[in-house]
């Protein structure tokens, strides 16, 4: 491969599955973190405590829509739930 004829092509093949599995563990484990793997964890935001539903809503500008989420995710009172959701870096 490559213009070397001494390189085992099972091996190789081996080697390439290997590294795929490893590379599926670590994706599983960033994705049960809360991350994103397609995007370096330097460059991602860090996790506000909020579920990620109520974080889009407030992506989209859907502020009481939000409110309402996180008290069904939660079991909130309203004045918690808009407090919470009002102090996060995402409202």
């Amino acid at each position: 491969m490559f213009g070397r004829k001494d390189v085992n092509l099972s091996a190789l093949e081996a080697r390439v599955a290997a590294l795929e599995r490893r590379l599926a563990e670590q994706d599983r484990i960033i994705a049960q973190l809360g991350g994103d793997s397609s995007i370096p964890l330097s460059l991602q935001r860090p996790q506000s405590g909020l579920h990620p539903d109520v974080v889009a809503l407030l992506q989209q500008g859907k502020k009481i829509a939000a409110i309402k989420r996180h008290r069904e995710l939660t079991g909130a009172g309203l004045k918690e739930a808009k407090e919470t959701v009002e102090a996060s870096r995402f409202y």
